[in-house]
Parts: structure tokens; C-alpha cells; sequence
């Protein structure tokens, strides 16, 4: 992304604090699984920390590719089948669970691709104009986009959840922001917005401990 090691390396300690706060609010076994989700991104977070660091001095090496691998499973394989399955937990309404479902399975082909193409290809990371830039041969096209957005936007807004809306509409304009301003490397952009929004999930479960408002919608 463009920014730098030290931004990233923030964010991660910022964002992990929010998780290790969400899961001291949760009450239920299947809340954790939605309030870890900022921990795993102060993790990938983390990482590409760590390319900043490494890719000047190591270059491509061997270092750098295994934090090149691990950082693209995150955003490939892991977000799309954690967000709508940690999403789907939380739920009450077994009519929008059975659409979460849904979303799910559509996850889960997804990441299986993306694994299938890491495994076969790997990812390559450059630095190009003081930007992180992940690139493989198979590319992302449309679908393969669409089929991503989906699956990781899709489960917030299907939620009865109001605070999960709004986490989910905050995701889109960071998607819209990313890959409207940083085309070259949107996908490393949206991760780094999408993980400070993740921070949101503390408020989440903050505002159903509380219960000063009403939490789900009836519609």
C-alpha cells in the first residue's frame, strides 16, 4: 500500500487492541469468532509491515516470499470464508442465516481458488512508485472481483445487526476509495482501510453489552 512500514506496523498494534477489547465484551462462544477478526488483520497488517521492511534490503528472497504467501492467504483465502462464517454465528434470524449460507459457499469457492492459484503460481510483491504492488499470472478479472466483493461485503448488510451494517457500509467506501483513487495496488489498500474499520467490532459488542439501543432489525 502507499504508505510505509511504520503506518502499517501502527495500525496493527491500533487494531489489535480494538480486537483484544471486542473479545473482553463478547458473552457467547459464537461471538468470538466476529471479534477476532481484528486481530487476524493486525496480523496481516503486521506482515506487510514487514515487506517494508524486508523488500529494500532482502529484495525477493526467501523471507520475502513466504510473507508474500501469507499475506495474500489472508486476503484470499481467509476473508472471504471468516467474514460471512463469523458473521453468520452472531445472527438470529434463521431466514437471513440461510442467506449468509449462501454467501459462505460462495466464500469458500473463492478462497478455494485463490488457494488453488497461490499454490500453482505464488504471489509476487514490488515496490512500484512508493506502493506495495501483489501481482500473479492468473490476474483478477471481473468476476473473480465481483465474486470477492461478495463474499466478503455481502454478509454485513444482510445482518439484522445494525452495527454490523454500518461496519459492512464503511467497508464498501473503502473498497469504492481504493479502487477508485489507488488502482495500481486497490487490493493492499482496501485490507489497510477495511482492517482500521474492523476496529468497529469492539463498538459492536460494546453497544450490545450495553444495550442502550435496539440491536436488530425486525426487517
Amino acid at each position: 500500500m502507499c504508505f510505509s512500514a511504520p503506518v502499517s506496523f501502527a495500525a496493527s498494534a491500533f487494531i489489535a487492541t480494538a480486537g483484544v477489547m471486542a473479545l473482553r465484551e463478547t458473552t457467547l462462544k459464537s461471538e468470538r469468532p466476529f471479534a477476532s477478526v481484528p486481530l487476524l488483520f493486525a496480523i496481516q497488517q503486521f506482515i506487510e509491515g514487514c515487506l517494508w521492511v524486508l523488500l529494500p534490503q532482502a529484495g525477493t528472497g526467501a523471507a520475502t516470499h513466504a510473507l508474500t504467501q501469507g499475506y495474500a492467504v489472508f486476503i484470499g483465502v481467509i476473508w472471504p470464508v471468516i467474514i460471512p462464517l463469523s458473521i453468520l454465528l452472531i445472527e438470529p434470524d434463521l431466514i437471513r442465516k440461510r442467506l449468509m449460507q449462501v454467501v459462505l459457499l460462495l466464500g469458500v469457492a473463492v478462497a478455494a481458488f485463490t488457494l488453488m492459484i497461490i499454490l500453482k503460481y505464488g504471489v509476487a510483491v514490488q515496490m512500484v512508485n512508493q506502493c506495495l504492488v501483489y501481482t500473479n499470472p492468473v490476474g483478477g478479472g471481473f468476476w473473480i472481483r465481483s465474486a470477492y466483493v461478495v463474499a466478503t461485503c455481502a454478509a454485513f448488510f444482510i445482518s439484522s445487526h445494525v452495527s454490523v451494517r454500518v461496519i459492512g457500509m464503511a467497508m464498501v467506501v473503502g473498497f469504492a476509495v481504493a479502487f477508485s483513487f489507488f488502482r495500481l495496488n486497490y487490493p493492499s489498500v482496501w485490507c489497510f482501510f477495511a482492517a482500521l474499520v474492523s476496529g468497529l467490532t469492539y463498538w459492536h459488542f460494546r453497544r450490545k453489552k450495553t444495550g442502550d439501543v435496539k440491536e436488530t432489525l425486525t426487517v
